[in-house]
């Protein structure tokens, strides 16, 4: 499987309840289609130029690995609300956090994705993604539905990103991949760190130390 889909599936948000800028003052009803049509359109897009993006960077010859990396980085913060996700993957131990905690929480969650999953670069076997659909999941999040394409020419793995418009960009708020959301399993793994500690996040800080 291609890194850059690893790393959008453990970054996986499903129904997350995050308040998002929504006009108050909803179209006529003939408009409400139009502009449902355009926003899928411009949702499904935002997939493809990642996923084009992340390819490319897997493929260029002419870069080293801490190129690679960096021009990775650049694309995870410009494509994935990272602030959402880690919020919601620290679950409810983020409202017992202090605000120091949930500041170095933030910055090593980010570290650990890039340093765990550029690991993995060497595994790419020039997989295709396939952008095919977008649809509305509500008034705040549409789903793009894409394919992984084996070079094998195996079966087809079905990823589908749930984008939200925030500030007028799209951003990535959850990824389910084969119908499985990996965030679920993060924020799981996270919270059994967190309870071996005694419930102290100061256990899943050390942790993430471990994985930077």
């Amino acid at each position: 499987m291609l890194p850059f889909l690893i790393v959008a599936a453990v970054l996986a948000v499903p129904a997350l309840a995050v308040t998002s800028n929504v006009a108050s003052i909803e179209p006529a009803a003939g408009e409400a289609i139009e502009i449902s049509l355009v926003s899928q359109a411009d949702a499904q897009g935002f997939v493809q130029k990642m996923v084009d993006s992340g390819i490319e960077v897997l493929t260029h010859k002419d870069l080293g690995f801490e190129q690679k990396k960096a021009k990775f980085a650049s694309i995870l913060d410009r494509s994935f609300d990272l602030q959402t996700i880690g919020k919601f993957t620290l679950g409810k131990y983020w409202n017992t956090a202090s605000a120091a905690e949930r500041e170095e929480y933030s910055r090593l969650f980010r570290k650990m994705i890039l340093n765990v999953y550029t690991a993995r670069f060497s595994e790419y076997n020039g997989e295709k993604i396939e952008v095919s659909t977008a649809r509305d999941l509500n008034e705040k999040d549409k789903i793009v539905t894409s394919y992984i394409i084996p070079a094998s020419g195996g079966e087809k793995v079905q990823v589908d990103w749930r984008v939200r418009n925030k500030g007028g960009s799209y951003k990535v708020v959850d990824v389910v991949v084969a119908g499985v959301s990996m965030g679920v399993t993060q924020r799981s793994d996270f919270a059994s760190v967190i309870q071996s500690g005694g419930g102290n996040v100061k256990a899943l800080l050390d942790y993430l130390r471990q994985k930077s």
